[in-house]
């Protein structure tokens, strides 16, 4: 046989590289849009979705594993003390009403003598309880809690009864959350005037981080602004940007697609659309190996054979 040039595919160009096209508010657009773009269309429909990690969504897309946020952020928070296992303890706000006891994650809490409260609180649990500058909590465990956890994310519009732990270890954490809450209470009685005191500590996101030797990233670098992911990259050790405007869907990249609150549902999935198609043709074309879109509970993959079955 004659041994000529050999004629390369034109999926063969970088055909190991994916590019994950991360939009953390892709579930409520879909919701709130009075129409959806045809191509986004198109894909939500034919393209079944896999279920992510509840706690750690971001982490399975970047690891192919869920890794405790808590002692990602905590390599943050508290460089030179971030070691071992951590669950997240962040103060949230309560609204009770006739019906339920609504969560606001999004309150932020100045510093005040109600941490005082907290810290003396869980030191009799043998919890030692780190409340840092940016507003993250953390909690030392000697191992992670058997129990399951609602993230911060997941608990808008939520009330506070469907939100509780789960699991072995639930009843714990269910005890825990109760007398943080009366303790807040008993304190905002006596709280000076315009003083902010949180409603409660939530707690979330246990774990310890694996052996690095034996973790292998799906991605080459990170284009994010979620701490846990600006975290990730540092653990990595993967090159890290804050995503622009007109981020470019290169492949080996986790790129996150961050929605205007001052944009309709219509408009940012019209943004979203444009970023997609510019990624699309990258994948006919094999410059990308897979296309993955994915928001906080699921994500969907393509290769470059769906790039030319599923849209022309």
């Amino acid at each position: 046989m004659a041994n000529g040039p050999m004629k390369l595919s034109r999926f063969a160009t970088q055909a190991d590289r994916r590019l994950i096209l991360y939009v953390p508010q892709l579930d409520a657009l879909l919701r709130e849009a009075a129409r959806v773009p045809p191509l986004i269309d198109s894909l939500i429909k034919r393209v079944p979705a896999q279920a992510l990690d509840q706690e750690s969504p971001q982490t399975e897309l970047a690891l192919g594993q869920a890794v405790g946020v808590a002692a990602l952020t905590r390599r943050l928070d508290r460089p030179g003390d971030a070691g071992g296992c951590w669950l997240r303890a962040d103060p949230v706000g309560l609204t009770p009403d006739l019906a339920a006891v609504w969560l606001d994650a999004e309150s932020a809490f100045e510093p005040g003598d109600w941490r005082a409260e907290l810290v003396a609180l869980l030191r009799h649990e043998g919890l030692p309880l780190d409340l840092t500058p940016s507003g993250r909590g953390y909690l030392r465990l000697e191992q992670p809690p058997d129990a399951c956890f609602v993230p911060p994310w997941a608990l808008a519009g939520l009330s506070l009864e469907r939100c509780l732990p789960a699991g072995n270890d639930a009843r714990r954490w269910r005890r825990l959350l109760n007398e943080t809450q009366v303790a807040l209470q008993q304190y905002r009685q006596s709280a000076g005037p315009g003083e902010r005191v949180p409603g409660s500590l939530w707690f979330w996101g246990g774990g310890q981080l694996p052996d690095r030797a034996h973790v292998a990233p799906r991605i080459e670098r990170i284009v994010a602004r979620p701490p846990v992911l600006v975290a990730l990259a540092d653990w990595l050790e993967l090159p890290h940007d804050l995503p622009a405007d007109e981020s470019a869907p290169c492949g080996g990249c986790l790129l996150e697609f961050v929605a205007r609150h001052e944009e309709t549902a219509d408009d940012n999935l019209g943004r979203l659309q444009r970023l997609l198609r510019r990624a699309w043709r990258r994948l006919r074309l094999g410059r990308i190996g897979a296309l993955e879109l994915a928001g906080m509970t699921s994500r969907r993959r393509f290769t470059p054979v769906d790039a030319w079955r599923l849209w022309r």
